[in-house]
């Protein structure tokens, strides 16, 4: 994986528009005599300040892309580039659909931790921690212990970690899924108001189309393994969004259908679909 140049670099008008740059990307497992393909030629870019949501079939690979982008996986082949707007910020944050919060720390230090971990000054620190407990609802609850919250409150807790360490992308894996619906659509409106706020780079899995079409510029489409890049579909709604808005749109209706059929039609045929 190559992280890419810096942005006060010497490098082209295009890689500068693109934050992400994928090409031909691929990644195989493993075990004994037995190898699965998780991800094959994988084609995509992703400007500065997108929010791109992916969609797919389970096991196609989604969760892989994320954590190459995170340095958590080494491709097997192709390659990844990120152009860096700092050296003094960090690659990603990753939030995950499990919450990842640690029990023996209260609230406020739960959203500190990446801030501790790179050396931020406490003063710093201690504003930028109020600033985030505030957007995401916490403030009240700066001083509870994880034990006594919600799992919907324990997520908030999460988001406010990962935009108060200000990665240069967030990279989000089924962060609502396993929440009641309600806390859901409270959660992704607060969601979009904070990338308002910050214009953070995201890529963010879900299985729901709905997710995908509220809070994405654009949602990626990928066929059943091995992970292929199917569909890139804009969405054009206005921002800000209002979930139960959307909902009567009839546009949102016609493309949820496209992306439906394209989810079916990749699991039926293998990953060969058209968009």
């Amino acid at each position: 994986m190559l992280s890419g140049p810096d942005a006060d670099d010497k490098v082209g008008a295009h890689e500068i528009a693109n934050k992400i740059s994928i090409e031909r990307l691929s990644k195989e497992f493993t075990s004994g005599k037995l190898a699965v393909t998780a991800l094959q030629s994988l084609d995509l870019r992703v400007g500065e300040g997108e929010f791109i949501c992916i969609v797919g079939p389970s096991g196609c690979g989604k969760t892989t892309l994320l954590r190459i982008l995170a340095g958590l996986e080494t491709p097997t082949g192709g390659e990844v580039r990120i152009v860096r707007r700092g050296k003094d910020r960090p690659l990603s944050s990753m939030i995950f659909q499990e919450n990842s919060i640690f029990p023996w720390m209260r609230v406020r230090d739960n959203v500190a931790y990446g801030l501790d971990l790179r050396g931020i000054d406490r003063a710093r620190r201690d504003r930028t921690v109020s600033h985030f407990l505030d957007l995401t609802g916490l403030a009240r609850f700066a001083d509870a212990w994880p034990h006594q919250l919600s799992g919907g409150m324990k997520q908030r807790v999460s988001v406010a970690r990962a935009f108060a360490n200000d990665p240069e992308i967030l990279l989000m894996d089924e962060p609502f899924a396993a929440l009641d619906e309600q806390t859901k659509i409270v959660l992704q409106q607060e969601l979009l108001r904070l990338w308002s706020e910050t214009k953070k780079t995201v890529l963010f899995i879900t299985h729901s189309i709905d997710e995908a079409l509220v809070l994405a510029d654009r949602v990626l489409v990928m066929s059943g393994r091995p992970g292929r890049l199917l569909a890139d579909i804009r969405v054009d709604f206005p921002r800000p969004r209002l979930v139960h808005e959307l909902k009567a749109d009839a546009e949102f209706g016609r493309l949820w259908h496209r992306i439906w059929e394209l989810l079916d039609s990749g699991r039926r045929v293998g990953g060969i679909a058209a968009a």
